[in-house]
């Protein structure tokens, strides 16, 4: 063969081996690539530059930013982390090394997909005499959150349109919320199924890894804490009259709401008087009227109570006279506007009846009988 053919073929076969290693690299670099093992969702408090894999209690209000964090094995056996948190903690230990958090590879395809972790509806009835031992967390699919690895914090419950429903506050600025992310890696762009799915914890992960499981409580300061921090759960009562639960019902009610998987009205009462201390059977209840005689943060302050017989509510902050009624005859919005600085009709309250919700006193009390309201100042 002449010098000249044996260049020719030389280079022929040169760009053959170009156009083959250019098609086969990226099946030989998602082979040689970190293998994902697990997925959780890291929480980041504003201000703190640090996203953790934990709980997390902060007053109302506090900004937070949702992180979803997937690890992987390297061939190497060292463990990576891909994410958009800047720093990433598990627990309250200290921070992972920074070398070891990189973003998910741009060529790619992921999705990721939130949930929230929680009851399955407002409210739910038990029977008296059981143990309440069938009571079931369900994920929600939030289609409406972006599907982004980091996103901002929300607590917001899947159901709470029912009570919006029902003229309360949908939009409480507090309350418990869990999550849950998935994620979804495809082979290539366009592809219709995953080749994986990574999950993080779920409802089959409570109450066992409650210590650890991601969620974020939002509370009012002080005494009014407790009554906050149950916006977002499900209300567990007993069927019939007050009263009627039996031992060991109870005693589950108890633990739900020391848990905060879900609350009954009596435990969380109790919570609320332990915050306060004040014991169960010395409640300074006294008589009171709405009438605009009581000035707000002088007599009267957020987390004292209200009672008329079996309803007892917390006092949430002053409010203005609420807006013309819609059309429909749905109770109008509740607004931010201060209302007078003193404690009336129109003044908002936390309910507990058929779910946690915010309402005005005078959607609450019958404001026209007389000598049926007592107010509890515990909250001072």
């Amino acid at each position: 063969m002449s010098a000249d053919k044996r260049i020719f073929w030389t280079v022929v076969a040169l760009a053959v081996a170009g156009v083959a290693a250019l098609v086969l690299w990226p099946r030989v670099e998602r082979r040689v690539a970190p293998r994902p093992t697990a997925a959780w969702v890291a929480i980041e408090v504003e201000g703190s530059g640090v996203a953790r894999v934990a709980p997390v209690s902060v007053e109302a209000g506090t900004p937070f930013t949702l992180h979803a964090v997937l690890g992987a094995e390297t061939r190497g056996g060292e463990t990576i982390y891909y994410t958009q948190a800047p720093a990433l903690a598990f627990g309250d230990g200290a921070p992972v090394a920074a070398e070891a958090l990189r973003p998910w590879p741009e060529d790619r395809p992921a999705k990721v997909l939130w949930f929230t972790v929680e009851g399955p509806s407002p409210f739910a009835e038990a029977p008296a005499d059981a143990p309440l031992d069938d009571f079931q967390l369900v994920e929600f699919l939030r289609s409406d959150w972006p599907f982004a690895w980091s996103i901002p914090g929300r607590v917001e419950p899947a159901h709470d349109d029912v009570l919006a429903a029902a003229g309360a506050d949908a939009e409480a600025p507090f309350g418990t919320q869990r999550y849950q992310v998935r994620i979804e890696v495809y082979a290539e762009e366009g592809a219709v199924m995953p080749a994986a799915r990574y999950a993080s914890w779920g409802k089959d992960a409570l109450p066992e890894r409650l210590a650890a499981f991601p969620t974020v409580r939002l509370a009012l300061p002080g005494v009014a804490g407790p009554a906050s921090e149950v916006f977002g759960l499900t209300q567990v009562e007993a069927a019939g009259p007050p009263g009627s639960a039996g031992g060991e019902l109870r005693r589950k009610l108890v633990e739900l709401t020391r848990q905060r998987l879900a609350f009954s009205r009596v435990p969380l009462l109790g919570e609320i008087l332990a915050a306060a201390g004040v014991a169960a059977g010395e409640v300074p209840w006294q008589p009171v009227e709405l009438a605009g005689r009581l000035p707000w943060g002088e007599r009267v302050h957020p987390g004292d109570l209200l009672r008329a017989g079996d309803r007892v509510v917390v006092l949430f902050r002053d409010a203005a006279p609420a807006a013309a009624p819609p059309a429909d005859g749905t109770p109008p919005p509740i607004t931010d506007r201060p209302g007078n600085g003193r404690l009336d009709g129109d003044d908002l309250c936390l309910d507990y009846v058929r779910g946690a919700a915010i309402r005005r006193l005078s959607d609450v009390f019958d404001l026209t009988a007389e000598g049926t309201l007592a107010w509890a100042p515990i909250g001072g």
